[in-house]
């Protein structure tokens, strides 16, 4: 394989250099016949003289180096000499002043062709620092919007293949997997190991991996050699970035989910210490002073002790239903239901509200079915309206009104207090939102109550939204979808 490279590069340089020999010859060949014929009609052998000039100038502008120059420079001479100067036809020269032009004629196309091979390769340095310059340009360019690392290798190792024309493979440190040219595999690198050229891809502040060029049969051109390190150089600055980027995302994630153990915490022991101190409480009295207190106050402390009792099964659940959610183990088993039985369900569990003269309920008089897990939305109603229950006087009428819109059943919840605060209004249904003056879970819980509530309306595929009455009062709207039985 090796040789049939260095034999096919060999047979070019041949048919390169038989081509500039022609060009030679017949450029020398056509000066002569037009000197000739200039010299026959009686012009001077000075001008004709001019015409071979043209000729090396026009030899060393169509070939490549100035050996041709030179060549055709003295071949002009001996041509001159033997067709134009006495004795014709002959190498000798009879007159000084002839000596002195061919002279000075040698040396004019010397200096000439001299001069325009440098022209040549001036401009072909020119020309090949202009590519350099796009393809760098295109490089840096390509790596500008990649992301990903599996992206940006292979962004790189098409890089090598289209603008070098190599087999590559990369390999990152801190993975198993090898990257590599289409069309090659591990057996090609174990065949082609001594043809190998390995680059190290350095990072900022450690060796990220390693690029191994394949396939190398000849000395690799200095072009070509930058081309490499600036594709394996601008890969490792967006490897670079990416691997900043991860660890950044990953302290931001640690670091959030140390904030929302220590929000939790705090709000767990906090909030759940109020219940656990009322119940401790009425149960010491109703020990200590059983005989001293009459039936209704005993009732009294037991009816305490209920509430605060069921108010802390609802904080466990929104917390453990909290945890599932973040751990994606939500499990909604739909079923159809009714949305009167919904509703009815709902407010078994809250017999404060339904006792108060405030609470008003509306639903339509057709049975309206969707598909949903009842426990959930059942729990997102109550979570609603124990809302708005806890964040509103005893003045504020409460209601709750149900309706048809479209292909959807409408749940809305509203009042006629002070409404919600502007300033939680856009993280109202975040995670431990807590404010004692609106409606949001705040002066008891842990701030859950509405975060669950949107993911399990999300989970069913419909829209939670809260928002300001115009004539003052908050209004919660939960959109479930009707689907046909």
């Amino acid at each position: 394989m090796k040789y049939k490279v260095i034999y096919e590069e060999h047979k070019n340089f041949m048919i390169k250099h038989l081509n500039y020999s022609i060009r030679l010859i017949l450029i020398c060949s056509i000066s002569t016949i037009l000197s000739i014929a200039m010299s026959n009609a009686g012009i001077g052998k000075e001008n004709a003289l001019m015409v071979f000039l043209v000729g090396v100038l026009t030899v060393t502008s169509f070939t490549r180096g100035y050996i041709y120059g030179a060549v055709a420079g003295v071949l002009s001479v001996l041509l001159f000499n033997y067709f134009l100067t006495q004795p014709i036809h002959t190498l000798i020269i009879s007159y000084s002043q002839d000596f002195i032009l061919i002279v000075f004629f040698l040396i004019a196309s010397l200096i000439s062709s001299t001069m325009t091979s440098k022209f040549q390769y001036q401009t072909e340095v020119a020309k090949n620092n202009e590519r350099t310059a796009r393809l760098l340009y295109e490089i840096t360019r390509g790596f500008l919007n990649v992301t990903g690392k599996e992206n940006i290798i292979l962004k790189g190792i098409n890089f090598i293949s289209d603008y070098v024309g190599y087999y590559c493979y990369v390999k990152l440190d801190d993975e198993e997997k090898i990257f590599f040219t289409p069309g090659i595999d591990a057996d090609y690198i174990e065949t082609n190991q001594k043809d190998l050229y390995k680059i190290p891809i350095k990072g900022v502040a450690k060796e990220i991996g390693t690029m191994g060029i394949i396939d190398i049969k000849l000395p690799m051109s200095s072009e070509n050699n930058m081309i490499i390190k600036t594709i394996v150089y601008q890969m490792a600055l967006v490897l670079d970035r990416e691997f900043i980027y991860d660890e950044r995302e990953k302290i931001k994630i640690a670091m959030e989910s140390e904030r929302l153990k220590s929000t939790l915490l705090r709000s767990v022991s906090h909030d759940l210490r109020t219940p656990l101190t009322g119940i401790v409480g009425s149960s010491e009295l109703i020990l200590d002073s059983y005989d001293n207190l009459d039936l209704k106050s005993i009732r009294k402390l037991v009816s305490d002790i209920k509430e605060e009792s069921i108010w802390l099964i609802k904080s466990v659940q929104n917390i453990l239903d909290m945890t599932r959610i973040s751990e994606g183990k939500l499990t909604v088993n739909k079923n159809y239901e009714a949305v009167d039985d919904l509703i009815n369900q709902a407010l078994t569990h809250m017999p404060h509200l339904t006792s108060s003269c405030r609470f008003h309920v509306f639903v339509p008089d057709d049975i309206i079915i969707v598909m949903v897990d009842g426990r959930l939305i059942v729990q997102v109603l109550v979570n609603i309206l124990d809302n708005a229950y806890k964040h509103t006087n005893e003045e504020t009428q409460i209601q709750l009104k149900v309706y048809k819109s479209g292909n959807n059943v409408v749940f809305e919840v509203s009042d006629n207090g002070d409404g919600i605060d502007p300033t939680i209004m856009d993280t109202l249904f975040d995670g431990f939102v807590t404010y004692h003056k609106n409606i949001v879970d705040g002066s008891r819980g842990v701030g859950l109550g509405l975060a669950i509530c949107k993911a399990i309306i999300t989970a069913h595929n419909g829209v939670i939204s809260a928002s300001n009455k115009k004539n003052g009062g908050a209004i919660f709207k939960v959109l479930l979808p009707i689907e046909e039985i």
